[in-house]
């Protein structure tokens, strides 16, 4: 399913790109892009669909060489929820890929929320797709489950089958979720009883994936793979951060956060003792408002005891946020409102977070 309603004219593709108007018209023209003009007797404006704007980034991409050496693997992960940690994941993910790099999402939530962010239904069945006309492509089949051999029982599914591509080849992928991936903390649980150390299995599912001992999933192809975890402390989360190079902990400076970041610090100090490693630890302060005695206070506090993990980059509270979720596009907000103050805060703090990511 790519959206194909919403059309960008030049101006805002040089604001998600970060590059010029005359660049973006030289660098399409240069890839062969074919993009729509605008229908009338005045000027013809180039119309630049979703789809457009990714394979332009993937081209700029190739031709200025902007792609890691090797994949780097994060999970976005709060200890508790409302801390806009769907949000963040989402907007990354899209920042990442307009950055020209190949980004692979996957939606650990039974709930589905970054599936949802992206534009799918996972409670859609076939039947009311087709009596609703609702593209088929918009229902949920498969998720992460699907891929591990923890659930298989003999149906083998490649990546092919699983992934979604909600902005087009070039524009992040997503390994979708719904309410029938809460099943695969049952089966982790069995693996547990039987030692079979169900913390290693997501770990396992990558390395296979980027050695190319899994043929039918290549995840060689992707520069970053984020994982949109649970605030549960569960096997699967657990899976996640031991599998990651890094973890992103977004807190709402809104609320008094200090207790769970050293929820996780704690976490991530477990890993380490059991298993000699634990992903970088990045924290995004989010509803920042440093005119606020609480924020300000909690900036204190969390910078004093975690200096080289807080990100120096923040999103603030904004209304166009719940505006997006309004809109008919169902789009995520950088792309939503590509000039809007709070889009300008996602690609710093996307960029605050590469920076890092380009050391480990």
């Amino acid at each position: 399913m790519i959206r194909k309603h919403k059309q960008f004219k030049v101006q805002a593709v040089a604001t998600l790109l970060g590059i010029s108007v005359d660049q973006v018209r030289r660098d399409s023209d240069e890839a062969g892009i074919e993009v729509e003009r605008q229908a009338g007797s005045g000027p013809k404006t180039r119309l630049f669909s979703v789809e457009n704007i990714f394979d332009l980034a993937a081209f700029r991409a190739k031709k200025h060489g902007t792609r890691f050496t090797r994949t780097k693997i994060g999970t976005i992960y709060a200890p508790k929820g409302g801390v806009g940690k769907t949000t963040a994941t989402s907007n990354i993910g899209v920042t990442l890929a307009l950055l020209g790099l190949r980004v692979l999402s996957c939606d650990l939530d039974f709930q589905a929320n970054l599936t949802i962010s992206y534009g799918y239904d996972p409670e859609l069945t076939h039947d009311e797709a087709e009596n609703e006309n609702i593209p088929l492509d918009t229902c949920v089949d498969y998720h992460l489950g699907h891929l591990l051999p923890q659930w298989q029982n003999g149906q083998t599914l490649t990546l092919a089958d699983v992934i979604k591509k909600p902005f087009g080849e070039n524009g992040p992928h997503l390994i979708p979720s719904e309410v029938t991936l809460d099943r695969l903390e049952a089966l982790f649980t069995v693996d547990a009883i039987m030692n079979k150390k169900p913390d290693l299995a997501i770990a396992k599912f990558l390395a296979d994936g980027l050695s190319g001992k899994n043929k039918g999933i290549d995840l060689s192809q992707y520069d970053v793979i984020l994982f949109d975890a649970p605030p549960a402390k569960n096997q699967t989360t657990r899976g996640a951060l031991l599998a990651s190079d890094f973890v992103v902990a977004p807190v709402s400076m809104e609320k008094y956060s200090t207790k769970s970041v050293s929820y996780l610090a704690g976490v991530l100090g477990e890993m380490e003792e059991t298993h000699g490693k634990y992903p970088q630890l990045m924290i995004l302060g989010n509803f920042y408002d440093m005119t606020r005695v609480r924020v300000a206070a909690q900036v204190i506090a969390l910078t004093s005891k975690y200096p080289k993990a807080w990100l120096d980059k923040q999103v603030s509270t904004s209304e166009e946020f719940k505006k997006v979720l309004d809109d008919d596009e169902n789009l995520p907000l950088v792309l939503a409102r590509p000039s809007s103050a709070a889009a300008g805060e996602i690609r710093a703090v996307t960029k605050a977070i590469l920076e890092k990511m380009e050391t480990l």
